[in-house]
């Protein structure tokens, strides 16, 4: 697992630690070519001592609960701490890890889910029919773990154990999908998958939904952005609700992000094609004087907590260990 550490004189109730899982969109990718940027579809982790918050749960979510229960074992712990798991929407990729979740059939394991709904049905409505016959054999219901709904809209803010503040906004993408920012102190992390930016109009400098977005990511201390295009490709995928690497860049320049972690890498999209885009964007972002990356699967980075007079490039160091 790779790891990046900050000062060494920080301790562990002291950081957020973001742990990558799934960086594929629309499909998982199990193929021998695509491994090294990872093969499992959406599901990131954020860690600090009372919680753990987990953004979508697709396939990279089992991942995630078998090294939950291992690190358990090794801790000698009896109890896990409460699990947020935020869902952006509820498209298959972003879900279809969660039936097989493995701390669902933990007794009294405490698993909060949080989602967007519709004009129809509720979120829970919406999945727990998906998770349930006869689609799926075994029933939300069913399960050991406590599960408690909250449904979301994009306009809701909850506090969490440990000081820790969640908000949201809604995405522009097909389905009802909203994004999240998680906060502790002076460290922030916005998940802001899935997302497209429409072109403006003449009377408008910028589209509402990248004026609204800029808000939401101001000063974040890492930036997760939804990037599976490059430039010369979006215009053959406009409207699908994705944006592409260089819109990117120009978010993370223009709301003053510390660091910039590209995810929903496309399914079909090869290691050997993600390392040339990688080299681009690297390139560019440096100009810009961003840190950047494209998301690999089992990248773990850690967020210290520093003073607030402190600028934001400094809450990263960007020495990667492996």
């Amino acid at each position: 697992m790779e790891k990046n550490v900050l000062e060494n004189d920080r301790t562990e109730d002291e950081v957020l630690t973001v742990k990558l899982w799934g960086t594929r969109g629309s499909c998982a990718a199990p193929f021998p070519n695509r491994m090294t940027y990872g093969g499992n579809t959406s599901c990131i982790s954020v860690h600090w001592k009372e919680g753990i918050a987990v953004f979508d749960a697709g396939t990279g979510i089992l991942a995630l609960g078998q090294w939950l229960i291992e690190q358990q074992k090794q801790k000698a712990q009896a109890v896990f701490p409460p699990i947020y798991l935020f869902i952006s929407h509820l498209h298959l990729d972003h879900v279809l890890g969660l039936p097989l979740f493995p701390l669902l059939f933990y007794p009294g394991v405490q698993i909060h889910i949080y989602g967007p709904g519709g004009k129809e049905r509720s979120f829970r409505q919406y999945l727990t029919a998906l998770l349930s016959p006869p689609y799926w054999p075994v029933s939300v219901g069913q399960v050991p773990a406590s599960v408690t709904w909250h449904e979301a809209d994009g306009k809701e803010s909850w506090e969490l154990l440990g000081h820790v503040r969640v908000s949201t906004m809604p995405s522009y993408h097909p389905d009802n999908c909203i994004l999240f920012r998680l906060q502790q102190g002076t460290q922030s992390i916005v998940y802001g998958l899935d997302c497209e930016f429409p072109e403006t109009k003449a009377s408008e400098p910028e589209s509402p939904v990248w004026t609204a977005y800029k808000t939401f990511a101001h000063q974040c201390s890492l930036l997760i952005f939804d990037a599976p295009y490059t430039k010369e490709e979006y215009p053959s995928y406009r409207g699908f609700g994705h944006s592409d690497w260089e819109k990117a860049v120009q978010m993370a320049q223009e709301c003053q992000t510390s660091h910039l972690c590209i995810c929903h890498h496309n399914w079909d999209r090869s290691d050997q094609e993600l390392a040339q885009i990688e080299q681009n964007l690297k390139r560019s972002a440096q100009k810009a004087g961003v840190i950047a990356e494209m998301g690999r699967e089992g990248r773990t980075i850690a967020l210290a907590n520093t003073k607030l007079e402190e600028k934001p490039n400094k809450y990263y160091a960007g020495e990667e260990s492996k």
